[in-house]
């Protein structure tokens, strides 16, 4: 299933473990086997996934469809938060970028400390508090509607961090 899906089979047993999967058949030896509704139902939620949208938030997808409601309007309302935050998320990023370039356009201007400072790096710590008040954050909170990116204050969907911390130069997270 993992090869014809592109997802690794860790991640299908962990769709599995959260309700996402319906529970497969067992082989004597132990193996699973899926039936084929599986791969569709897997190739839904990797565009859901592309599209930003939580685990939590696919999982009340696919239980209003279990339960012969159409989500769609659900989808459009996840879908158009999304956007919200992503134009949020732009905005501080652009902000941050120009307080960014104003300080490195400062300290462009300044010596290097001598070898021998005690300082670790003067330029840093002379950072004025208004740029690290919109500084980056720990990457490693996350909320439930995606990953924190670095550099932002609200959550990106895990498949546009990458793309914005590539482009700052930060290490993508795999998804």
């Amino acid at each position: 299933m993992a090869d014809r899906t592109g997802l690794t089979a860790q991640a299908i047993r962990y769709y599995e473990r959260e309700g996402l999967l319906p529970l497969p058949i067992r082989t004597h030896t132990g193996y699973r086997v899926y039936g084929p509704e599986v791969l569709g139902r897997l190739g839904f939620i990797k565009q859901a996934r592309r599209l930003g949208l939580s685990l939590n938030e696919i999982k009340q997808i696919l239980r209003m469809s279990e339960a012969g409601r159409a989500p769609c309007c659900k989808v459009r309302e996840l879908l158009a938060g999304k956007l919200e935050e992503l134009d949020r998320t732009i905005a501080e990023l652009s902000r941050f970028r120009e307080e960014l370039q104003r300080f490195l356009e400062a300290i462009a201007r300044m010596p290097d400390q001598a070898d021998t400072s005690r300082q670790i790096c003067g330029l840093i710590q002379m950072a004025p508090n208004a740029l690290l008040s919109a500084a980056p954050i720990d990457r490693r909170r996350t909320a439930g509607r995606g990953r924190r990116s670095e550099t932002a204050s609200t959550a990106l969907p895990v498949t546009h961090y990458g793309k914005v911390a590539t482009a700052l130069g930060g290490k993508r997270n795999p998804t």
